[in-house]
């Protein structure tokens, strides 16, 4: 605001106000006052700067995202730890403790919520990963490791891992804040499902239909941070928080929309700036960037669009091929699908 503020234009500024006796000349006892004056109210200008981040917060505002969001009751969304059942083999009579740590091959650990005896040669319970976060949402056989081994405990092995969640970022929070005061949620109305929903960890996004199957009846669609299809364990913490928010009367479903996969083929001409491999990697980055720009938003994947996100990476001279899901026209999207990237081959 005041970036282009000088100390001296300050300090000329206050001695054009002054009386004309007064001597002003560098190195006189008014000049020399002045000058440290000037210095202190430019900083003062200079500091005015932070204040636009807290008064108009964005992405760019720290710690003042959160306390701004706090005056309207919206919270940073905290995570979620994943959760799984393991299934062991082993001598009978053997018990594994509550809290016994095991791994996947890569070091994710997963704890016991309780403890179990083998019988029959085998037992089962659930277990739950030690941090939260998307990652620890993995599949199924993948958890086979023990970080102490357990005598008498011969396997272990596991289902997919469900309902992990990242924090929220600044990003997100700052998209629910401007939802929440542009988009006015009262008495349950559309606004109110898809902010209860929104508030759910692992929830990117919802679609909400009134009316959907009859008066009273109340759709939501969910998809995660990256505009992908959510699992059950999420749908239902979603579909349980709004049951307690919701209005008497209301029948509402909840349900994460399903993945239509866009794959595409291409052949380019580069330059020797770069490699296939490079724009490859570079044309999938933009590729599901854009893909979730319109995901809950438009219903179409244009080709054109396509096109110009491959022309625009940097090296690409030119395309001389081009199909999406084995054709050459725009996608049509479902009500109830948001696009998924799926193959992607440029040569």
């Amino acid at each position: 605001m005041y970036e282009n503020l000088t100390v001296e234009e300050v300090k000329s500024d206050i001695l054009g106000r002054l009386a004309s006796d007064i001597d002003v000349r560098e190195g006189s006892y008014f000049n020399d006052m002045i000058s440290a004056v000037a210095h202190e109210i430019w900083k003062n200008y200079q500091s005015l700067d932070a204040i636009v981040p807290i008064a108009y917060v964005d992405e760019t505002s720290g710690d003042y995202i959160d306390k701004r969001c706090a005056e309207y009751g919206i919270t940073r969304k905290s995570g979620a730890k994943a959760t799984t059942v393991l299934t062991f083999t082993g001598v009978n009579g053997t018990i594994i403790p509550k809290a016994k740590v095991f791994l996947t091959a890569d070091g994710l650990e997963f704890t016991t919520n309780e403890t179990v005896t083998i019988a029959d040669g085998t037992a089962m319970v659930t277990a739950s990963s030690a941090e939260i976060g998307e990652t620890y949402n993995v599949g199924a056989g993948l958890i086979t490791r023990q970080f102490v081994n357990l005598s008498g405990l011969s396997t272990i092995t596991n289902e997919v891992a469900k309902g992990g969640a990242n924090a929220e970022t600044d990003d997100s929070l700052i998209a629910r804040l401007y939802n929440y005061l542009q988009n006015p949620s009262t008495s349950g109305n559309a606004n109110h499902y898809k902010e209860w929903a929104l508030e759910v960890d692992g929830v990117g996004s919802a679609k909400v239909t009134p009316l959907w199957d009859g008066p009273g009846t109340v759709r939501v669609l969910i998809v995660g941070r990256e505009r992908e299809t959510v699992d059950s364990t999420i749908v239902t913490k979603c579909s349980d928080y709004i049951e307690r928010n919701r209005p008497i009367g209301a029948a509402v479903t909840v349900e994460s929309a399903s993945g239509l996969s866009i794959n595409i083929d291409a052949s380019v001409t580069i330059d020797s700036s770069v490699t296939l491999a490079a724009v490859n990697d570079a044309f999938e980055s933009a590729l599901r960037a854009y893909l979730k720009t319109i995901a809950f938003e438009t219903y179409t994947v244009v080709y054109n669009r396509i096109v110009y996100i491959l022309l625009d990476i940097t090296g690409v001279i030119d395309c001389t091929a081009l199909s999406i899901n084995g054709g050459t026209e725009n996608i049509i999207i479902g009500g109830d699908q948001v696009p998924v990237l799926g193959a992607v081959m440029v040569s």
